[in-house]
């Protein structure tokens, strides 16, 4: 008998081995988590010297503002930049000069052109196509033939810079074939600068960066233009280019955070065909054999080992790997694949763990020992006499759902030291959590001083709109009373904000194989979060939508506060303040409610004054920052009056 378990163990890790294997190449045949893959090739990137051969001549806002000019720039100023950069050896052009403007400039620039012999103009490709995994060309926009003819008088290159799904610029393509066959603008600079030829096979290569954008030497165009620089332009690549925001030709890339203009992007281009100093990724049948080996090593160790001393030994193979793929980085410049096979090693592991576990230990042991440090109490309790819930993915469930953020934190941080400073966050966060969970809700996540949470999951709680409601006003009074604490301590003052929203989530464990959580998603978390954030607007505590007073307007106090369609939202919905519950008001808060309520209501039927009048009663008993909000579009409503089709909704720009 034990001779067959033990044999049934060894096909079950040979099998998940195998099996996860071909999962993990199928996904990395098919760039499947491609944008994480590119984020941590990225994190390769290192900063080398920008070549003092390369300058950049920068028509930026300085320039335009100098020359009195603005975007497009007439094009006899480039035929002077032209004449003053002679010296240099090669010239680029990176403006597209594609349409007729004036003919009398066009003839200078075509003259200045002809004369110096050495500028390379930009061409564009409108789009690309693949046909027979061929990258081709579609609609060629080419320099106005004014100018002069390609070859014979100007050189020209496409300047089209290819930008991944993420957005980021890490690869450049050499060669396009279309209607016709051209280089790109980079590799034509650098031809008449060698004056040969460079054998580029590959259909697009990496593109090494040297520096954060601005490294390389940049002059102002309006100083070339007026000679008013000593530098000595002989023999350089003079690159000529736009970097003011009003032309758009900034990109995102790799090696920072900052947007790096087109023309410097050329300008790494040029050093790194110079140099033949290129960036190779890791060929793809290499890739698909760690994935193999890790996967096998990972089925291997946990087999013959305990968990314990398995996970260790993973996890040195697991850094000796990242530590040799940054070797190999520094030695060969190739960006060895990372993701897929640690992916393939942790999924192997996670798998086989909780095929042990499931074969050897009872069902019971197993939830608690992998999902105890990961969700709630609550939960575990729900998963232990549902185990079918845990799957990645959930179930469609009614929810209150809770969002607060704390209001002025900021001064406090800068004041406190980081001791005292996380002391008073986990004070706060311990005590509105404490409400959250005596109070059967969930709490979701933190986001720093942030705090997520929602009734009527995974327990079912019919009234969890009131349950939500009461808890909210319930961590109101609570930081008061903290204040009254924190004051005696010297800690500023601040407020916080609380967004509900009632509906339809879902509910379940989510994330990935080997971390997830207990969360709700969906358009109902969304719209509850931008509650929380209209607080600031209307100097509130507490905000409802429309969905969740519906549910509690008879066991609330509340009062209306606009009509709002959010950031985000095509639907506009009624949004109303938590006060306190039912019958608690003053009689002080009963009057200012009165006037405040006979003032929207007059509000959304258009009249104006009679408006004024009624908030501005309201203020005579209470400064009240949403009040001054609608007197102030009924003032400006009074000045410029709507559509005859408004129907009172405020759209917000922001979230």
């Amino acid at each position: 008998m034990k001779s067959g378990l033990l044999k049934s163990k060894i096909v079950k890790t040979l099998f998940v081995s195998f099996i996860i294997s071909l999962i993990v190449i199928s996904l990395f045949a098919f760039g499947f988590f491609g944008t994480w893959e590119n984020k941590i090739s990225d994190a390769f990137y290192s900063p080398g010297i920008p070549s003092d051969e390369i300058v950049i001549v920068e028509i930026d806002d300085t320039s335009l503002q100098a020359l009195d000019a603005e975007w497009p720039l007439p094009r006899n100023y480039y035929a002077k930049v032209i004449e003053n950069v002679n010296r240099s050896k090669v010239i680029g052009i990176d403006i597209e000069f594609f349409t007729n403007k004036s003919y009398e400039d066009d003839i200078i620039l075509a003259d200045s052109i002809k004369k110096s012999g050495k500028v390379i103009l930009a061409m564009k490709y409108e789009n690309f196509s693949i046909r027979n995994n061929q990258l081709y060309g579609i609609g060629l926009l080419k320099p106005i033939s004014l100018l002069g003819s390609p070859d014979k008088d100007f050189q020209i290159g496409f300047v089209n810079i290819y930008e991944e799904s993420d957005g980021i610029v890490r690869y450049f393509i050499p060669h396009l074939t279309g209607v016709e066959e051209h280089d790109h603008f980079s590799v034509v600079v650098v031809e008449k600068y060698l004056g040969f030829s460079r054998i580029l096979n590959e259909t697009k290569m990496l593109i090494k960066f040297y520096e954060k954008p601005g490294g390389y030497t940049r002059l102002k165009f309006s100083d070339v233009y007026m000679n008013n620089t000593d530098f000595d332009f002989t023999n350089k690549i003079v690159l000529i280019g736009v970097t003011t925001h009003d032309a758009h030709d900034y990109h995102s890339v790799p090696i920072s955070s900052e947007a790096m203009p087109g023309v410097e992007i050329h300008a790494n281009l040029i050093q790194s065909l110079i140099l033949q100093d290129y960036l190779h990724l890791q060929n793809d049948y290499t890739v698909i054999g760690v994935i193999f080996l890790f996967a096998f090593l990972a089925g291997f160790f946990i087999y013959r080992f305990k968990i314990h001393i398995a996970t260790v030994i993973l996890l040195l193979i697991a850094v000796a790997y990242i530590v040799s793929t940054i070797y190999i980085f520094n030695l060969f410049k190739t960006i060895m694949n990372i993701l897929y096979p640690m992916i393939s090693l942790v999924s192997v592991y996670v798998s086989l763990v909780v095929v042990y576990y499931r074969t050897e230990e009872k069902s019971r042991k197993w939830i608690t020992s992998v999902f105890g440090k990961y969700v709630s109490p609550i939960v575990i309790d729900h998963l232990l006499q549902n185990p079918e819930k845990i799957k990645l993915g959930g179930e469609k469930r009614n929810l209150t759902i809770f969002f607060s953020d704390i209001r002025g934190f900021t001064p406090i941080s800068e004041k406190l030291n980081p001791e005292n400073l996380v002391h008073l966050l986990n004070e706060y966060l311990t005590e509105m959590t404490s409400i959250i969970i005596e109070n059967e809700g969930l709490v979701d996540k933190y986001m720093g001083d942030a705090i997520m949470a929602f009734w009527g999951a995974p327990l079912d709680i019919s009234n969890h709109a009131e349950i939500a409601c009461s808890s909210s006003l319930e961590m109101i009074v609570r930081l008061q009373k903290l204040q009254k604490k924190w004051k005696q301590q010297g800690i500023p003052f601040f407020d916080v904000g609380i967004g509900l929203n009632s509906g339809d989530a879902i509910v379940g464990n989510m994330g990935s194989s080997t971390r997830f959580d207990y969360t709700a998603i969906g358009d109902n978390v969304n719209l509850a979060s931008r509650m929380e954030g209209l607080n600031k607007i209307y100097g509130t505590n507490i905000i409802l939508t429309e969905k969740t007073f519906s549910l509690v307007e008879d066991k609330f106090e509340t009062r209306k506060l606009d009509a709002v369609k959010v950031k985000g939202k095509e639907e506009s919905i009624f949004i109303y303040e938590l006060i306190c519950r039912k019958n608690e008001l003053s009689k002080k808060q009963r009057d200012f409610l009165d006037f405040y309520e006979q003032g929207i209501e007059l509000y959304f039927q258009r009249k104006w004054q009679e408006s004024i009048v009624s908030f501005q009663n309201a203020l005579k008993l209470k400064d009240d920052k949403a009040t001054n909000v609608l007197i102030t579009r009924c003032q400006e409503f009074l000045q410029n009056p709507p559509s005859a089709e408004w129907d009172g909704i405020w759209t917000m720009e922001s979230k």
